[in-house]
């Protein structure tokens, strides 16, 4: 008999003491109790709303897996049907090929750089507005440049063939603008080394005299 007493009045005391607190919070709360109730509608508002977009998303990511867990067979027959891409022509190697001089006309290039350097380091061995020193400044920026450019931009294909006019190919017309750089700069230097033996003549020729009256 106890044994059921005692649960019943446990019960009593609890449904007793919720019924007292919600008594004093309403109490407490006195006329703002609905705002309560309506914080707490909004609130089991938003979280419903929350647990429903979760579901939503869920069920997207199985479409997903769905879709992408389609049997082969479907997606080579899916490919089957979209048109073929048209086939490419090939290119052609030789167009890709960067022109480049000979190697006879390389060796001649380099040999007329080299002549152009040395004439340079005697720069003020040449008179004042030297027309000598300045062809061979003007070959080194201009000259040599755009003769060899005007090679190279001819088709690689044509190199060999005769151009209008003397018959000569781009190669023979090439090597012949060459040989006529190089023999100027080989006149230059001649002209130079003219110039120093005349100055080394009058300077001989001037000693002679000076010492020739020391003497009588």
């Amino acid at each position: 008999m106890w044994l059921l007493i005692v649960p019943l009045i446990i019960v009593l005391v609890v449904v007793l003491s919720v019924g007292t607190l919600t008594a004093a919070l309403f109490g407490a709360l006195g006329g703002n109790w609905p705002w309560l109730l309506i914080a707490a509608g909004v609130w089991m508002f938003w979280h419903e709303d929350g647990r429903h977009r979760n579901r939503r998303r869920q069920q997207q990511a199985w479409r997903t897996i769905a879709v992408s867990s389609k049997p082969r067979q479907d997606r080579k027959a899916e490919s089957a049907k979209r048109p073929e891409p048209a086939p490419q022509e090939p290119v052609k190697i030789d167009s890709l090929r960067k022109p480049e001089l000979p190697i006879d006309m390389q060796v001649k290039v380099e040999q007329i750089r080299r002549k152009v350097e040395v004439l340079l380091t005697y720069a003020d061995r040449f008179p004042p507005f030297s027309k000598d020193l300045y062809l061979v400044r003007q070959t080194a920026s201009e000259y040599l440049p755009r003769t060899i450019n005007a090679y190279l931009a001819l088709p690689p294909q044509s190199a060999e063939r005769p151009l209008a006019g003397d018959g000569k190919t781009p190669r023979q017309e090439l090597k012949a603008q060459l040989d006529l750089l190089d023999a100027k700069l080989d006149e230059i230097a001649q002209d130079l080394q003219r110039q120093d033996v005349d100055r080394l003549l009058a300077n001989r020729q001037f000693l002679e005299e000076r010492f020739g009256k020391a003497s009588a």
